[in-house]
């Protein structure tokens, strides 16, 4: 099936449709349902796709040639394709219509607007947690500054290439390359990865990462690879398993400072790690869910007593995401997420706790170390401004010349508790449930965009405004 044009003019379409029915450039199916409730797909047609090779699309499509469909669940089809279709972040917008014949033959019509795919730009960000610490730290030292180039959607067939080169307060190149469809079912990847610090958080101290800052030489050397497999059974459940080798190179000061930095007072360590992910999600939007649910299970294994035998763990992860509509403008969404470790005596290089990937609102200045955690995260969504479109007539790139964007008021109530054996007294967060709650504003944009302006109360006491940008590409 050859790539067809499509017009704005929806009698020009159904035209061309019928023109078309029996040409051989488009794929079709002869056969039809008897059954006045049911159709049949004889064709799908598509176009706006100058990069995305067709059976990308295809891949998504909860429907394909020959299918029968109930005719009352062709709205729900069409949904769903959508949805899914917008989730592979290929495209800024996806319209799918239809036309049925006499005979009940279904005719399809795949509309996508891709994305801007190259990206090469100079980096300047903040290596801190989160926005709020770095607000609050105003270190300068600790900026990022380099050039990141990316090509998504590479050879048209939803592959990634990362390339980052990094100085400042980290000095690091990286490369990435992901073939996530390799074989419509199953993808793999490669990475690798190399960073020198000379400035770096070595403990915690009063519930905050505490730096230390090397004149002449670097604090630590890492390196990192992996390779991983994938597989996806069906449009919604993906199963992940990877293979990774990791080294540090620790300067002497810093495992005086703290000799369980690493493990037992060594200033070197290398570990290999072997992951297992599964992940099932049915959630209506990757950037910003307001219906559906997601289910992540995580199984690592830190140390397979290849190259050393100090350092044995293994590690569970649970994450639940569960998105409600109570009305058009009101919306529920509750995450819950679990981390246990085997082992209770992990390098401080391992102990995650709350605070670094996940936070309590109203924590964004603390850390929270710990080798197990729970977290509990709800909100409540008022709708202040519904998705709109809006073309701007003087950006000559056709991927930047229309967004979208919508506005929502929000109500928010986290709690979380943190395990770790025998913290540093001053570390009180620890072992103890805190919780933070506040209202924000979240701002959703094109590209996966959103920002959010919050103002949050801690179990602590403390109050403030909080700002957060997921900046990640």
């Amino acid at each position: 099936m050859e790539e067809a044009k499509s017009g704005t003019n929806v009698f020009l379409f159904m035209c061309i449709v019928c023109l078309t029915m029996h040409h051989p450039s488009f794929a079709s199916y002869e056969g039809q349902s008897a059954d006045p409730k049911k159709a049949v797909v004889g064709q799908i047609i598509i176009s706006g796709n100058k990069v995305t090779k067709q059976r990308v699309i295809l891949n998504e499509l909860v429907f394909s040639y020959g299918d029968t469909i109930m005719v009352n669940k062709i709205g729900e089809a069409i949904k769903n394709s959508r949805n899914n279709l917008l989730n592979t972040s290929l495209f800024n917008f996806v319209s799918i219509t239809y036309a049925k014949r006499d005979n009940n033959e279904l005719i399809f019509h795949v509309k996508v607007d891709e994305r801007w795919y190259w990206w090469a730009f100079p980096i300047f960000e903040y290596a801190d947690r989160n926005f709020s610490s770095f607000l609050e730290s105003k270190d300068w030292s600790r900026v990022n500054y380099g050039v990141y180039l990316k090509r998504d959607n590479f050879r048209g067939r939803k592959e990634r290439l990362k390339m980052r080169v990094r100085v400042g307060y980290a000095t690091q190149v990286s490369l990435l390359f992901d073939s996530p469809e390799y074989r419509r079912k199953t993808g793999w990847g490669v990475e690798f990865n190399v960073v020198a610090k000379n400035q770096l958080s070595y403990r915690t101290i009063d519930n905050r990462p505490e730096f230390i800052l090397f004149d002449e030489g670097m604090a630590q050397y890492q390196y990192n690879s992996g390779i991983y497999y994938a597989y996806r059974s069906d449009f919604y459940q993906r199963h992940n398993l990877k293979l990774s080798h990791f080294a540090y190179n620790v300067n002497d000061s810093v495992i005086g400072l703290n000799p369980n930095y690493l493990t037992e007072g060594d200033s070197e360590l290398q570990f290999l790690t072997l992951g297992y992910s599964y992940n099932y999600d049915r959630r209506d939007s990757k950037a910003y869910p307001l219906k559906g649910r997601k289910v992540t299970l995580e199984l690592q294994k830190h140390g397979l007593g290849v190259l050393t035998n100090k350092l044995d763990d293994l590690s569970f992860g649970v994450q639940v995401q569960e998105y409600i509509e109570l009305s058009r403008l009101f919306h529920y969404g509750a995450t819950f997420e679990g981390v246990a470790s085997t082992s209770d005596h992990l390098p401080y290089i391992l102990k995650s706790g709350i605070g670094y990937d996940s936070f309590i609102n109203g924590y964004e200045l603390y850390v929270i170390d710990g080798t197990k955690r729970a977290l509990l995260q709800n909100r409540m969504l008022f709708t202040l401004l519904e998705p709109r479109v809006k073309n701007i007539g003087f950006m000559p790139l056709s991927q930047f010349a229309k967004i979208h964007y919508a506005f929502y008021l929000k109500a928010y109530f986290d709690m979380g508790y943190a395990w770790l054996d025998s913290p540093d007294v001053s570390n009180t967060l620890a072992n103890d449930l805190q919780y933070g709650y506040g209202l924000g504003i979240d701002m959703v944009t094109f590209y996966d965009k959103v920002v959010s302006f919050n103002y949050s109360f801690n179990k602590l006491g403390q109050h403030g405004f909080f700002m957060h940008i997921n900046l990640d590409f």
